[in-house]
Parts: C-alpha cells; sequence; structure tokens
C-alpha cells in the first residue's frame, strides 16, 4: 500500500514535471477522439512537452498548451493557469491534464489562499477547469486514487461528487504503478463528461479500461 504521508505533496517534494508517455496519450485519444466537436480548441493547461496534445495536433485538432514555463512544446502560452480568469480562454471541446507533482512556492501560496488547506494538487486543476469552463466541460483527468477513494462520508471531498458540485465520472482508466519513468505512483484517469454529446460523434465509451501499451489477449483456464 502507498500511504498518504508517502505521496504529500507538501511534504515530500517531489520533481514537478512528470511526462505522460505517448503510449498513454494516444490510448487516450482513441477513446475520446469521436467524443469531442472539431470546432473547439483542445486544452492543456499543464502542457510540459506536449504529449497528451500531440494526438489531437497530428489528427487535425486545434490545441492550446498552457504552462508556467516552456517545456518544448511550440506555441506554449506561458501562463499560471490558476491565475487565469473566465472569459481569458474560449471554451475547449476538451480539457486534458496530467497535473504537476510538485510546486513553487509562490503558487502553493496561491492555493492556499484561494483553495484552503493542502488540497490534492488533481482537485485543484479540476476545480479551476469547471469555474473557467463549467461544469459540464469535458475533462480528461490524471490523479492519485485519493481524489474519489479513500473517503469520509462527510469530507468535503467526498460531498462535492455526492451533491453534485463535480461532474459524474463517465470513465476511469486504470494504470499500472510503474507507468511513468523513473517512479511509483497509484495513479488514475478520470473522464468527465466526454460520453456526452459534444458537437461531435456520441462515442461509446466503456465505464472502465485497464491501459495496455500492446494488444492483449484474455486467457480462459
Amino acid at each position: 500500500m502507498y500511504r498518504v504521508d508517502r505521496n504529500n505533496f507538501y511534504e515530500r517534494e517531489k520533481k514537478a514535471t512528470i511526462y505522460t508517455p505517448e503510449g498513454v496519450s494516444n490510448f487516450i485519444f482513441e477513446i475520446v477522439k469521436d467524443c469531442i466537436c472539431s470546432d473547439k480548441p483542445v486544452l492543456d493547461p499543464c502542457v510540459g512537452a506536449g504529449s497528451l496534445l500531440k494526438p489531437f495536433k497530428r489528427a487535425g485538432f486545434r490545441v492550446i498548451g498552457i504552462d508556467i514555463e516552456k517545456q518544448g512544446f511550440p506555441g506554449t502560452l506561458v501562463r499560471n493557469y490558476l491565475e487565469i480568469q473566465k472569459g481569458e480562454i474560449d471554451p475547449p471541446s476538451l480539457v486534458i491534464m496530467n497535473p504537476p507533482f510538485n510546486l513553487d512556492q509562490k503558487t502553493k501560496e496561491y492555493i492556499k489562499w484561494h483553495y484552503g488547506g493542502r488540497p490534492l494538487l488533481p482537485e485543484v486543476w479540476l476545480q479551476k477547469a469547471i469555474e473557467l469552463f463549467g461544469r459540464d466541460v469535458p475533462i480528461v483527468l490524471f490523479t492519485p486514487y485519493g481524489l474519489r477513494l479513500n473517503q469520509q462520508e462527510h469530507s468535503k471531498r467526498w460531498l462535492r461528487f455526492v451533491n453534485g458540485e463535480y461532474p459524474e465520472i463517465q470513465s476511469i482508466i486504470s494504470l499500472p504503478k510503474d507507468i511513468f519513468n523513473g517512479i511509483l505512483f497509484h495513479a488514475e484517469i478520470l473522464l468527465f463528461n466526454v460520453s456526452q454529446k459534444t458537437g461531435g460523434r456520441h462515442g461509446n465509451i466503456k465505464g472502465h479500461y485497464f491501459y495496455h501499451s500492446e494488444p492483449v489477449q484474455a486467457r480462459l483456464y
């Protein structure tokens, strides 16, 4: 088991930039490509080197990458995503994001002031997407299991799901714990709103996937 304190973003610093493997990006693309409209951009607000956007760009989708610094993706808009105000960016067809594992001190203080306490970073990125684009925006979010699991009945995070402040989880992609190079981390991918008709074709998305890099065939014993 991976204890919460072992993966505490605030007390145990980690390398901030954890690059998404190309295979995972392609896996996600194949799932969501038919559920998003092509007349709006695909947005990655922590774009890094751009792995998550590259499959969409190759397929002809318009893409927007935001990051606090340039890390290799052409055309990166250098901004602190958390400080962007509603209306500054047009609503996207999809927000896809693998939030950072660690933060600079200024951003930590910003989160403490605007979001309170020491929340999971993916939850902050999720809240910001909803703040900017509304509860119905399609979202693909990398997150530790703790965003949806191991909660108390009356915890704020649990109640945000129960009371509908957060959109319903449409699908989950389970990842192996060694999916990121050089670290072991309990992560999964949550998909919100992507199975709804958003201007494109109505995709047939399953409720759960196990990520695999190569085609696999189940064995029956």
